[in-house]
């Protein structure tokens, strides 16, 4: 991504979230703040997401992957945890959907310093400060340290922190990756949820195709796919960190667990999402 502009995948994963409430009612993940946090140029993004390789399954996985770290959260602070620090946030709405704001949870939104000023441009439409409980942490991955980065805006290394990183592992090399895993390993009581794709010759023909165009589609937009991974990788990456509790679901998988259907074998996507806790 540019360092002058905002990312553009953002306001592209924010629109599925936002049609996923028009054309699904919401049946997956409900966010009552997408289409708003969009804005005006919620409607023209909305209309042209048809275009998107692969559009209705990237509609239900933008929903499914937000639902499964919402309810991996809600368990996390059903045992005590009440921060949550979410890695490339984009334009997620947790900030304003915060359920456990009462509770005192405090959400700290980490991102690329560009892409923040366009969110924080965004959240003064719904009031003239942010909302309570949330803060915005401008950090380059890779570059600025991102404990240094949290901890400036009131984060606790020692406390239970709930991490979430939605569509960022693709984007990152593997060396920035693990980075980011020790960090969250190091912590006490830390859990992650993230999602993540397999390189498209480990998928089937028609996902592989998909997953083809989304990436030359990403490139083309200064976002290009570094990260692509296979499950084993990865789980080896986080057990030698000491990060347990490994649950990683494919497409079919979500759809059988959200949707109800049953498998088809077809193992028609790379997408995954992944989630590991280090044991208090």
């Amino acid at each position: 991504m540019e360092h002058r502009t905002a990312s553009n995948t953002a306001l592209v994963v924010a629109a599925l979230r936002a049609a996923h409430q028009t054309q699904d009612d919401g049946r997956v993940f409900r966010d009552p703040f997408a289409e708003d946090m969009l804005g005006p140029e919620g409607a023209p993004l909305m209309m042209g997401l048809p275009i998107v390789p692969g559009y209705r399954t990237m509609r239900f996985l933008m929903a499914a992957r937000s639902r499964y770290a919402d309810d991996a959260l809600a368990e996390a602070v059903t045992r005590g945890c009440r921060q949550v620090v979410i890695l490339g946030a984009g334009l997620d709405t947790l900030g304003l959907r915060n359920p456990y704001r009462a509770a005192g949870l405090r959400i700290f939104e980490v991102d690329h310093p560009a892409t923040q000023a366009d969110k924080h441009r965004r959240l003064l439409r719904f009031g003239p400060r942010l909302p309570a409980g949330l803060s915005l942490v401008p950090t380059i991955f890779g570059e600025d340290d991102v404990a240094s980065t949290l901890a400036a805006a009131g984060w606790r290394a020692d406390e239970p922190t709930f991490f979430q990183m939605l569509g960022v592992v693709i984007y990152l090399p593997a060396e920035t990756r693990q980075a980011l895993f020790g960090f969250i390993a190091g912590l006490p009581a830390s859990e992650v949820v993230f999602d993540y794709s397999t390189p498209p010759e480990d998928q089937a023909p028609k996902g592989r195709a998909v997953t083809e165009a989304l990436m030359a589609k990403a490139a083309s937009t200064g976002e290009p796919w570094l990260g692509l991974a296979t499950p084993n990788i990865l789980v080896n990456e986080l057990t030698a960190l000491g990060l347990s509790d490994v649950e990683d679901l494919d497409l079919q998988e979500l759809r059988e667990r959200y949707l109800g259907e049953p498998p088809t074998g077809d193992g028609d996507f790379g997408l995954h999402v992944l989630r590991a806790r280090r044991p208090s």
